[in-house]
C-alpha cells in the first residue's frame, strides 16, 4: 500500500448510488453549506477566495473510460476521485508537498477563453483546477484528480508557472 501526504476518504454504503450519495454529502458539507446552512468560506494560501457549488460534484468526481478522446464528458462516478476529495481543502491550505500554481487560458464549451489556475501536487501527481471570476482573488472550484505523467508535461506545456511552493520545514 502506498502512503500519500493525506489520508484518503473511505466512506462504505449498501450500494452504488448510496455510496455516490454519502461522499456528495461530505462535499456539500466540507465546501458548499455547512450543516447549519451556512456558506462554507474557503480561501487559499494566498488569501484567495475559493467557491465551491454544488453541482461540480458531477464533474469533479466522475471519469470517463478514456478521458484523453471523451472531451470532458464523464460518464460514471469515481470512487478513485471522491476518496482525494478532502485533499483538496489541505492543497488550497498548501499543507504539505510542493505546489506548482499555474496560469493557464482554455476555451470552455462556447469557445470562450477562461482563465484557469492548476495547483499540482507534485509529489502526488494530484491537480486541482481553479477558475479566475470577474472579481481579483476569487476562483470557482473545477475538479480535482491524479493525473498520469504525460497529462502533468501537457499541463506544464501549456500553463505559466506562477509560483513553486515548498513544503514548511
Amino acid at each position: 500500500m502506498s502512503s500519500h501526504l493525506w489520508p484518503l476518504l473511505r466512506l462504505e454504503a449498501e450500494n452504488e448510488d448510496a455510496l455516490k450519495e454519502a461522499y456528495r454529502l461530505v462535499y456539500l458539507e466540507t465546501y458548499v453549506r455547512a450543516k447549519d446552512g451556512r456558506r462554507v468560506e474557503i480561501y487559499d494560501w494566498l488569501g484567495n477566495r475559493i467557491f465551491f457549488h454544488a453541482g461540480t460534484f458531477e464533474h469533479a468526481f466522475s471519469e470517463s473510460d478514456n478521458y484523453r478522446f471523451s472531451y470532458g464528458i464523464h460518464q460514471h462516478f469515481s470512487v478513485r476521485r471522491a476518496r482525494c476529495m478532502l485533499w483538496i481543502h489541505e492543497v488550497l491550505a498548501a499543507s504539505k508537498g510542493t505546489i506548482e500554481r499555474r496560469h493557464q487560458m482554455r476555451k470552455d464549451s462556447r469557445g470562450r477563453l477562461k482563465k484557469r489556475r492548476a495547483l499540482i501536487v507534485v509529489e502526488e501527481k494530484y491537480v486541482v483546477v481553479l477558475e479566475e471570476r470577474k472579481k481579483r482573488g476569487e476562483f470557482d472550484f473545477v475538479t480535482a484528480f491524479s493525473a498520469d505523467f504525460a497529462y502533468l508535461e501537457k499541463l506544464r506545456r501549456e500553463s505559466a508557472l506562477l509560483e513553486i511552493k515548498k513544503p514548511q520545514s
